[in-house]
């Protein structure tokens, strides 16, 4: 089942797994369970990672934001005041700095002047919400982009938007933080939810944003080694979390394991 309107809030409140869920199941199922039932307020860098999307996808920060006037000073009697009258102004809009503002825009604009970027950007849906249930347990996925790419003849194509650090949208580190930071469950659930769905995806792309000036993009996608891998990988831990919900859902790592020499626990230069 396919959504276009549903907020992300209530999206966030349905009861089925989520890739940020699988990727904790890979870690132990118990957590993934207290995760989900516990989550976490944001940190600054999802926050500006929101931001950053909302930039890019809409074109129009100034419908969700406002910028904080920067010469308030905020210890004074009258400065609480012009802060207060501020915050009673924008509504409902989210208020943020003047520097936040320009990593926005930077982002926003350096990635539509992408040349391969701002093609799939023209003929994407942004942030579906896309239900169904694998293997008997119910999952949901929300790509960033949904495109149909005319000059794939009616294939679609997943684009996903990540803000990364000065720096860091070159290949080499995205792939490393890709695989340490699990985010092939993400491409996989997406990727497995669309071809359930009847939308089989021969392509998966990632949109890099640096959010620093000079704002550098990179547009890199995944081969069909990387994109069976993501699947499979998530497709172990949807059984692994039918199974651990099968048996009663247990705490703990289940039974006795042995410890076995490594080679380099002899080896004093190693790093453990």
């Amino acid at each position: 089942m396919i959504d276009d309107k549903i907020s992300l809030e209530d999206y966030h409140a349905l009861p089925a797994l989520s890739a940020h869920n699988l990727m904790d199941v890979e870690n132990s199922c118990a957590i993934a369970q207290y995760n989900k039932e516990h989550p976490t307020k944001p940190t600054a860098a999802m926050i500006n990672g929101t931001l950053i999307h909302t930039a890019i996808e809409t074109r129009d920060i100034g419908k969700y934001y406002a910028c904080e006037p920067p010469d308030i000073n905020k210890r004074t009697k009258a400065g609480k005041q012009q802060l207060a009258d501020f915050h009673e102004a924008i509504g409902d809009k989210i208020a943020i700095t003047e520097k936040q503002w320009d990593m926005a825009v930077g982002c926003m604009d350096a990635a539509w002047s992408h040349p391969y970027a701002e093609k799939y950007l023209e003929c994407a849906l942004f942030e579906r919400s896309v239900f169904t249930t694998i293997n008997g347990v119910d999952v949901k996925a929300r790509p960033d982009m949904d495109c149909l790419p005319p000059w794939l003849g009616g294939y679609q194509t997943l684009v996903d938007i990540k803000s990364r650090q000065k720096g860091a949208a070159n290949v080499e580190k995205w792939q490393k933080d890709w695989w340490n930071y699990k985010t092939y469950i993400q491409a996989g659930l997406q990727l497995l939810v669309y071809e359930d769905s009847n939308m089989p995806c021969p392509e998966y792309y990632y949109l890099l944003v640096e959010n620093a000036e000079p704002y550098q993009v990179h547009f890199v996608y995944l081969d069909e080694e990387l994109m069976q891998l993501s699947k499979d990988k998530t497709l172990d831990a949807i059984e692994k979390w039918k199974s651990w919900i099968g048996a009663g859902s247990p705490k703990g790592y289940g039974k006795p394991q042995e410890m076995v020499a490594k080679p380099w626990y002899r080896d004093q230069d190693q790093v453990i």
